[in-house]
């Protein structure tokens, strides 16, 4: 089956703020094509909580050319092809608000979104983002890279088309149980569940994740310690994180003290950024290191790395 995976990543909370783009091409069912694209917001403004997620900042964009300046690139992409992206409720507005923006009219597509679509194919799973599906699929990539997430949008796909043997999206769509979504003379439908329709055979082998994976060091990492995040996971919710925590004897409280033992962040490099640029908490558990307390700050790959035994910091 022939589409193209999109990815967008975006500045600051309005969705007209596109800093990164990710096109994956697909053809018969294979990856021929992949095309990664730093833009310049405009107006021109970072949040910190973007910059925590993404990990683009002011200065990784300052030179490149704003969205109208590539649009001819992007556009032969889109233009009357089947188009997916993971929850393309939020890609398909970026692209609209940003067509909006510079005043561009929109182009005719079709689009599917895998997340609905893996919530219906895959909806045995404890969660549907887009590393989570990836995992069950066996497949790694770097989550919040916009190149790499087009990519492990399209494996998505790929995956579901080799398992059901069926090259057309509308077959697909009618078994799985959702409508495909379309965008189209400045109108827009969404892809949406119509039923719950058939589920992947790799159920046959998916007994879940649960704490008894667990290695014994990890147990014994979190016991009695006072732990804050800050910011939003990707690979699980704030709700099944602090659980987790939990039950591990970690104690999750909500805001940065004198008590305070570990901090957990999305954010992958906090050395660069200003304090300026960094959340609330992340930016007092920093003063509060300086001052010589003891504070482990982590990431969400080492949360991830110390869950299952990895490494030990």
């Amino acid at each position: 089956m022939d589409f193209v995976a999109i990815d967008f990543e975006t500045a600051n909370s309005h969705r007209d703020s596109v800093c990164a783009l990710g096109i994956t091409v697909v053809e018969d069912n294979k990856i021929i094509e992949k095309r990664y694209w730093l833009i310049k917001p405009y107006p021109f403004r970072f949040d910190p909580i973007n910059i925590s997620i993404h990990g683009i900042r002011e200065a990784d964009v300052i030179n490149e050319k704003e969205f109208d300046e590539v649009w001819p690139e992007i556009k032969p992409y889109l233009e009357n092809k089947l188009v997916i992206a993971h929850n393309a409720a939020f890609d398909f507005s970026v692209l609209r608000k940003t067509l909006d923006l510079y005043g561009i009219d929109y182009p005719k597509l079709d689009y599917c979104c895998t997340l609905v679509a893996s919530k219906l194919f895959y909806r045995y799973l404890n969660n549907y983002k887009l590393n989570t599906v990836n995992k069950h699929l066996g497949y790694k990539f770097k989550h919040h890279h916009a190149g790499e997430d087009a990519t492990a949008c399209a494996n998505i796909l790929i995956n579901i088309v080799e398992e059901l043997k069926i090259n057309n999206i509308n077959e697909i769509a009618n078994l799985v149980g959702f409508k495909l979504g379309y965008l189209n003379n400045r109108e827009y439908s969404p892809c949406s569940k119509v039923y719950s329709g058939v589920v992947s055979n790799r159920n046959d082998t998916y007994y879940g994740e649960d704490e008894s994976s667990l290695s014994l060091s990890t147990t014994e990492f979190f016991k009695d310690k006072v732990v804050v995040f800050t910011g939003p996971l990707n690979s699980m919710s704030r709700i099944e994180a602090t659980r987790l925590i939990n039950n591990l004897g970690g104690i999750t409280r909500s805001s940065v003290t004198k008590k305070t033992n570990i901090v957990i962040t999305n954010t992958p490099n906090i050395e660069n950024l200003s304090p300026e640029q960094m959340s609330n908490k992340l930016r007092t558990a920093m003063c509060y290191k300086g001052r010589g307390q003891e504070i482990l700050i982590i990431n969400e790959e080492d949360l991830e790395n110390i869950i299952y035994g990895n490494i030990v910091i």
